[in-house]
């Protein structure tokens, strides 16, 4: 049975889940099963199911919440406390107590005692100049024994009182500014864009991997067709010797070596058939087949064949400029470098003086229940406001230049590891294109090779007929032919592999579409 992947597939490229079609009848066997792949379906499917990428698109996950975390430091807080004390203080005092007619009657010793609750909701806030303020509404219930002393008595027992406070601080010099207080989020993100630049990149090395091992399948596939024609010629040639002898027109030594050749090829078969196998499954180990298509146990059979395209020499300045604007890893490394630029100038800020304003307010009000005094807020009857600066500075400020040192030390080895990346991107996209230029001179070699492998077996063949030449010599020829065809699809499938190493070293990505967020 054969499955086609070109179905599997929905949308213009875009990588959704496929769903696979159940066969009217199916085989016994799952190894009976055959899926025909496209080079471009294969990397499709390993884009989908390959675990490597499947790894690295948590990186972008991972990074968000960092991200997001950074962003809370700038989230409200809410909250609310509350208290209740009671307290009895030792008697240090003493009233004379009269009649209303001005009799002594007695001493009363003063023993005080009071009982207080406390409610107080608050908000919280640090807002993006780096300052903070918080907001707290206070409500005091208060009892108190004795209610009078001497001439004077409270006011109202229980006594509710309400406060409203507002505390503000702002840093003028040290952690002033949203470009400082924003930094850590800022490096979140790239920390972020990095983790999507390692999935792309991801990408990419699979993508060459599907290709590398698809033509090296196609290639094994194309060898052992190769090796079992070279058995068939020998067991041909066996055939044909073998009614020479009969026909008296030949030695019987000459079918030995006819005879060990087709041994030794038939060798040649099993050991290129075990070949197939091995290139098959380093494909399936890549694309992560699944399950529900047989995984390891259906057969692969590649539809595409290499193709021989001659085409001008690349020209390696273009490609460097594309290599040096969109792989992935130089992106990273920009990325790297405007993190280092971010925390060099914190560290810059960092070495300020710290110089905060400080502001706080509170109105008052109180009452004999809580709703008088609540009411009596807005009449401003108590009240405070106090404006201040608070200066510090600790002398030498070592730790701050220390760590400024530190930031501007990390970012000048980003630069030079980005130099040092820029010198592999070219020595990497020169040797691609050596490359290409290299397996095109060998296609065209090792075709001529095979051209001319035939035409002396054809002739040797023919002086055979004619008693001019030996077994051994047709079955030599017959070898070479089968080893020239051997190198000449090895030829074409190395083209097409350098092919791909060219997008690869130049972040080309070819059958697949990336979206920012990883889909």
């Amino acid at each position: 049975m054969t499955l086609s992947i070109a179905a599997m597939l929905l949308g213009d490229g875009m990588m959704s889940r496929p769903s696979y079609g159940q066969p009217a009848d199916p085989p016994a066997k799952a190894e009976d099963r055959e899926l025909e792949l496209t080079l471009a379906n294969a990397i499709r499917l390993a884009v989908q199911h390959n675990l490597d990428i499947e790894r690295e698109r948590f990186g972008p996950q991972i990074a968000r919440t960092d991200v997001e975390t950074a962003r809370a430091e700038f989230d409200p807080v809410v909250g609310a406390e509350t208290s209740v004390s009671q307290t009895k203080t030792l008697p240090s005092r003493e009233n004379d107590i009269f009649d209303a007619d001005g009799n002594f009657l007695g001493v009363r010793v003063i023993e005080p005692f009071s009982k207080n609750g406390e409610l107080t909701p608050f908000l919280r806030h640090k807002i993006i100049t780096g300052g903070n303020y918080e907001l707290r509404f206070v409500n005091t219930r208060e009892n108190v024994s004795p209610t009078s002393t001497g001439t004077s008595r409270t006011i109202a027992d229980p006594r509710y009182e309400s406060s409203l406070e507002l505390s503000f601080t702002q840093p003028l010099l040290r952690d002033f500014g949203i470009a400082v207080n924003k930094a850590p989020i800022r490096r979140a993100e790239k920390s972020e864009a990095i983790a999507h630049q390692r999935v792309i990149q991801a990408i990419l090395d699979v993508v060459f991997q599907v290709q590398e091992r698809y033509w090296e399948m196609v290639f094994r596939l194309q060898d052992l067709d190769a090796k079992r024609e070279s058995q068939q010629l020998a067991e041909d040639f066996l055939a044909e010797n073998k009614i020479r002898v009969e026909l008296g027109t030949l030695a019987p030594i000459e079918l030995v070596q006819a005879e060990t050749q087709v041994k030794l090829r038939e060798e040649d078969v099993i050991v290129a058939e075990a070949a197939v196998r091995e290139a098959e499954d380093a494909l399936k180990e890549v694309m992560n087949i699944p399950d529900m298509l047989g995984s390891w146990n259906i057969r692969l059979q590649p539809t595409d064949q290499p193709v021989f395209e001659p085409i001008s020499a690349p020209v390696v300045e273009n490609k460097l400029r594309e290599a040096l604007v969109q792989r992935p890893d130089i992106i990273e490394s920009q990325l790297s470098v405007e993190s280092r630029e971010i925390a060099r100038e914190e560290a810059l800020n960092q070495r300020l003086p710290r110089l905060d304003l400080e502001a706080r307010g509170r109105l008052n009000s109180f009452g004999k229940d809580a709703g008088e005094g609540l009411s009596d807020l807005s009449e401003l009857n108590g009240y405070q406001w106090v404006f201040g600066l608070q200066f510090e500075y600790p002398l030498g400020n070592r730790a701050a230049k220390n760590n400024l040192t530190r930031r501007k030390l990390e970012l000048r080895q980003e630069l030079v590891a980005q130099r040092r990346l820029q010198l592999t991107i070219v020595r990497e996209v020169r040797q691609a294109i050596r490359g290409i230029e290299t397996a095109s001179k060998r296609v065209e070699v090792t075709r001529a090779a095979t051209k001319l492998a035939q035409t002396q077996l054809d002739a040797e063949q023919e002086k055979f007929r004619l008693g001019l030449s030996t077994s051994f010599r047709v079955l030599e020829f017959q070898s070479d032919l089968t080893d020239a065809r051997s190198s000449e699809v090895q030829a074409l499938s190395d083209y097409n592999v350098e092919l791909g190493r060219l997008d690869l070293r130049t972040g080309q990505l070819r059958y697949v579409d990336y979206q920012a967020d990883g889909g």
